[in-house]
């Protein structure tokens, strides 16, 4: 029995993998698909906190300045803009990212397929008692300390 949980659980996550690989977050019923995960959280940073500059994004994000650069150049060029860039109120010299109308519809669809998955969750966990509930939060947090280093 152990061997085919192992197995089953060695596919779910190579399909995880594999959503990563193409830069897509792992959402429930987010079907579009239109945003990586960067620009994703991008937009809902920038919906939770107004105006930022490339440089305060990479770091709450923990992504290299390139990557950030990357991310946001593809969200300016768009068919329809989701980010503008305007001039700092207090050092005109640095340019702080905002949302353009788009980009702040965008947002808040990321955040509630963020609400719906996080739903769909505790669906399933809904099916479970509170002490299986308890081994699959303990399951869960060896395997990230093994895998990820939690």
């Amino acid at each position: 029995m152990n061997e085919a949980v192992a197995e089953q659980l060695d596919h779910y996550l190579n399909q995880i993998h594999l959503l990563a690989e193409n830069q897509r977050e792992v959402l429930v019923d987010n079907n579009e698909a239109i945003l990586t995960n960067t620009q994703g959280h991008i937009l809902m940073l920038l919906a939770q906190h107004g105006p930022q500059t490339n440089a305060e994004l990479a770091r709450k994000l923990s992504i290299s300045p390139a990557a950030m650069t990357k991310a946001m150049k593809s969200l300016n060029r768009r068919e329809e803009p989701v980010v503008s860039s305007i001039s700092d109120p207090d050092d005109a010299r640095t340019n702080r990212w905002a949302l353009t109308h788009a980009g702040a519809e965008l947002a808040q669809q990321h955040v509630k397929a963020h609400a719906n998955t996080q739903s769909a969750y505790l669906n399933v966990l809904d099916k479970f008692s509170a002490d299986e509930v308890g081994v699959i939060s303990r399951f869960l947090t060896e395997l990230e300390e093994r895998c990820i280093g939690g």
